[in-house]
């Protein structure tokens, strides 16, 4: 990977996690509420412990999927990889650009995924360390929307390219 800025934002969110957790840990119920409804009300409950210890693992394999697939897509034969004319971008001259820009991708979604579940985290912590357990719907759906929208921005503006192949000329 070019940048170790994902790799650093995304150990951050998972710190984060781990903070938020032993922060929160007094304050929370024994029976935690983990879902909510549209409207912020919990209709899902787990214990204590299994939803800060889920909040944790979410976070770590995400990071072990996420820049996981990077690395492992540098071992696998160009039939299993997909991407726009494939035969072009992972033609030798470019393959490894390519699978450099892809394994970064990769990691920078990562690392947006992380923090907006940190996000969530800490917004479903409020929730639970309230008397009504509401969750906060609107920053709720607010981060929601912004997370989906970068994500899709992100992903077009980055992908855009594989679609076009430069003019040999």
């Amino acid at each position: 990977m070019t940048s170790k800025i994902p790799w650093l934002v995304t150990a951050t969110a998972i710190t984060g996690t781990v903070i938020l957790s032993i922060v929160y840990w007094p304050q929370l119920p024994e029976k935690v509420a983990s879902h909510f409804g549209a409207g912020g009300q919990p209709n899902g409950w787990m214990s204590k412990g299994a939803f800060v210890t889920f909040n944790i693992v979410l976070q770590l394999g995400l990071a072990v999927v996420m820049f996981g697939t990077g690395v492992l897509s540098r071992m696998l034969p160009t039939s299993m990889l997909n991407i726009p004319n494939r035969e072009y971008w992972l033609a030798d001259e470019r393959r490894e650009q390519t699978l450099a820009e892809t394994e970064s991708m990769l990691g920078w979604i990562g690392a947006g995924t992380a923090v907006f579940l940190l996000i969530i985290f800490w917004l479903v912590f409020e929730a639970n360390a309230g008397e009504d357990r509401t969750l906060n719907a609107t920053a709720f759906w607010i981060a929601t929307v912004a997370f989906i929208v970068g994500l899709l921005v992100y992903c077009f503006v980055k992908v855009a390219k594989y679609y076009r192949v430069p003019d040999r000329g």
